[in-house]
């Protein structure tokens, strides 16, 4: 799913400077900023989960994404939360994704070089399309209109991590201190209810 905003460069971004492994270290850690999340909340991935998540898929792990999974792939505390993008949910995405696609019939064929890095809610992906280390992000979201297919997101994965980074530090910046109001609150006053519908039917109550 694509986050709402255009990432920015940095000036080591223009000049090259900065590796993706380095950028995606550096976006994942603004994620730890005590509300998203606290440092006791990410988990990296070890090499077999790594593996399990790189056979789930033909397509090679990009070097980027490779990194995304090794430093925060295990989750880290709200950010992404009601999405399928950590291990283990994300294995089996690549063949939800295709099998969604089928259900539309959206005239698009994913490709073995295309990797499905995130589901959110069984309507909407996001795949890794074509070579190098920090590779374009394709989305995909059902219900758009007639005849749509996947489209260009962003120009790279580090740009996509970067605009969920921001987008979700803002956001939880504000929801965290209203849900935690909601619940000091007395019983029999009027409270919002937080919930997440699953593609089950099941409903959990969460944040």
């Amino acid at each position: 799913m694509a986050a709402w905003g255009k990432a920015q460069e940095s000036d080591g971004d223009r000049r090259g400077t900065v590796s993706p492994e380095d950028r995606v270290r550096t976006l994942t850690a603004a994620v730890v900023d005590g509300t998203t999340a606290v440092a006791g909340q990410v988990r990296g991935l070890s090499d077999d989960e790594i593996h399990r998540i790189e056979r789930d898929q033909p397509a090679l792990l990009a070097d980027a994404y490779r990194c995304f999974l090794a430093v925060i792939g295990g989750g880290a505390g709200h950010f992404l939360q009601g999405s399928d993008v950590f291990y283990p949910a994300v294995i089996g995405l690549g063949e939800s994704a295709r099998e969604l696609l089928a259900e539309n019939d959206v005239p698009f064929v994913l490709a073995e070089s295309d990797r499905v890095i995130l589901m959110h809610q069984g309507y909407a992906f996001d795949f890794l399309h074509g070579p190098g280390p920090d590779p374009e992000v394709w989305s995909y979201c059902e219900g758009d209109g007639p005849g749509d297919v996947p489209t260009l997101s962003f120009t790279r994965f580090t740009d996509w991590l970067q605009a969920h980074v921001t987008q979700q530090t803002e956001a939880w910046a504000r929801l965290v201190p209203w849900y935690e109001a909601e619940k000091q609150k007395k019983p029999g006053d009027r409270r919002v209810y937080f919930s997440r519908r699953h593609p089950d039917g099941s409903v959990s109550d969460e944040l």
